[in-house]
């Protein structure tokens, strides 16, 4: 597993920034886990592209097969994550960028019908094209071109990364979505559910969380409880808050010169021997390796 495992897990920060709000990741997954990117959701939208292998893509409560080519919309506010099978190469990059880029001046014709009404949900996207699909290819060659500017470095590129993104646009708007939605009510409540929990959990993380008082703090018994999450997130608790508080004692290794001991604690974990073996399943290295690599790559 490397740092950009955590940097899509987390989205702890703003992607890019006001001035251009886009960031590209590049992303080659750890094949020894199942669970290649977890469930999180930001306010930028996301147009994701397979370049390597095969696995799953989990949007909402929806879970779908993707593969090498295909490409990925993800709205604003979605919950996603990504899945495949141990051993499976699932490699990809994604663009992350805020609704601005694409706002038009004012309330001209292309903001009402193009922009404005999609926010409203009015105009639904499709969120899964084929690679072997006529639409998937229209995407993909303005998205490889967005890839290509910004690894050259957006500075100067930005006129060009914007007319792509609007492209894309353009044709997102071609291909609307032909999955409907069953009725909101309920999938909406558990969606905004599950983010709540994962919001307690980062806020969290450094206490001694357990089932019993995530249940509780949830109003479920801790059966409903397990069952809930390992539906909306496609892990299980224990499983979701290890990988969280490693992510975060990987930045406290990488930034600062605590002791292993301390950052363990500062992570929620009062046993060391638990901390180093659970961190060595993650980053397949003790903390102590973890930091020294981190220093030698400096």
């Amino acid at each position: 597993m490397n740092r950009n495992d955590f940097d899509l897990f987390r989205e702890a920060s703003q992607h890019g920034n006001m001035r251009f709000h886009l960031m590209l990741h590049e992303y080659a997954s750890d094949i020894t886990r199942p669970e290649r990117v977890s469930a999180h959701w930001h306010e930028e939208f996301e147009l994701l592209r397979v370049t390597q292998g095969k696995g799953a893509a989990h949007i909402n409560n929806r879970r779908f097969e993707i593969g090498e080519g295909d490409v990925l919309f993800i709205n604003s506010g979605n919950l996603h994550s990504l899945s495949a099978e141990t051993g499976t190469p699932l490699c990809f990059y994604a663009v992350d960028f805020g609704r601005e880029l694409i706002n038009s001046y004012g309330s001209d014709d292309i903001q009402q019908k193009y922009i404005q009404r999609q926010a409203a949900g009015g105009l639904l996207f499709c969120d899964h094209f084929r690679a072997k699909e006529d639409a998937c290819k229209k995407i993909a060659a303005p998205l490889e071109e967005i890839r290509l500017l910004y690894n050259q470095g957006a500075a100067g590129n930005e006129l060009l990364i914007k007319s792509d993104l609007l492209r894309i646009w353009h044709y997102l708007c071609q291909y609307p979505a032909t999955f409907v939605p069953p009725s909101y009510g309920n999938d909406d409540a558990k969606i905004a559910l599950i983010k709540d929990v994962l919001q307690y959990i980062r806020e969290n993380y450094g206490s001694p969380l357990t089932l019993r008082m995530l249940s509780e703090r949830f109003y479920m018994s801790e059966g409903q409880f397990c069952r809930f999450f390992k539906a909306q997130v496609n892990m299980t608790v224990t499983e979701y808050l290890n990988y969280y508080r490693v992510g975060a004692a990987c930045d406290m290794l990488r930034d600062g010169t605590l002791p292993v001991s301390a950052i363990a604690l500062d992570c929620g974990y009062s046993n060391i021997s638990y901390f180093n073996r659970t961190f060595r399943k993650y980053m397949h290295c003790t903390p102590k390796e973890y930091r020294f690599a981190i220093k030698e790559s400096k």
